[in-house]
């Protein structure tokens, strides 16, 4: 599984006011736009390490253990 996978399986896995609530805190954490986190999810652009640690911070769990990229 991909990072971006990972990420977009989590997000996905939540009921949709927690799940809108968790992408504002990836983009206020990360300072990114709507734009670059629905690029993460699709895969469009890869996730760089540096930011899959602000994204586990902003989720509050590490969901990127089992990622292979």
């Amino acid at each position: 599984m991909t990072a971006n996978e990972a990420l977009d399986n989590y997000l996905r896995s939540l009921p949709n006011r927690e799940r809108i609530a968790k992408s504002r805190d990836i983009r206020e954490i990360c300072k990114k736009s709507r734009f670059v986190l629905s690029d993460w999810r699709r895969g469009r652009t890869c996730i760089d390490l540096a930011w899959r640690d602000k994204i586990s911070e902003a989720l509050g769990k590490n969901i990127f253990i089992n990622c292979e990229s």
